[in-house]
């Protein structure tokens, strides 16, 4: 619920710049493509991979695995193994992406963030598979 309710700011914030910079696509600024980021797409991604954690700990722990009694280096190591991608892709957004969104760009590009924020479309969907491939 809480990964669709970003993917749809995310997105309503994507079409406003998007739709904002008309006239040149390079050089059109809009205030959202960094407030966003900063204001909510950090804070996001930092809840969202410790979210991912707990959901992996606590399912192992239900399970019965003897590792998963109490939070450990293995257990986020276990994590971390069993969620490379997923966990590369978050690290990768607040080490690369921020830096260049926020530092990088000498105000220019927003038309571009906006994209980017509008890749988040999809999110919801599968979301929703993954919920129903559970039923």
């Amino acid at each position: 619920v809480v990964s669709s309710i970003h993917a749809i700011m995310a997105t309503t914030a994507g079409v406003i710049v998007v739709s904002s910079c008309r006239g040149n696509v390079i050089n059109d600024r809009h205030w959202l493509a960094t407030y966003f980021v900063i204001w909510y797409g950090v804070p996001y991604m930092t809840y969202d991979i410790f979210a991912m954690y707990l959901s992996h700990y606590h399912r192992f722990r239900i399970k019965g695995h003897e590792d998963y009694k109490q939070h450990s280096l293995r257990t986020i190591n276990s994590f971390v193994r069993r969620e490379f991608l997923l966990v590369l892709h978050h690290i990768a957004l607040l080490t690369i992406l921020l830096p260049v969104t926020l530092f990088f760009r000498r105000d220019q590009g927003d038309f571009f963030i906006g994209c980017l924020f509008l890749t988040e479309l999809s999110t919801p969907f599968v979301s929703l598979g993954k919920i129903l491939i559970q039923v």
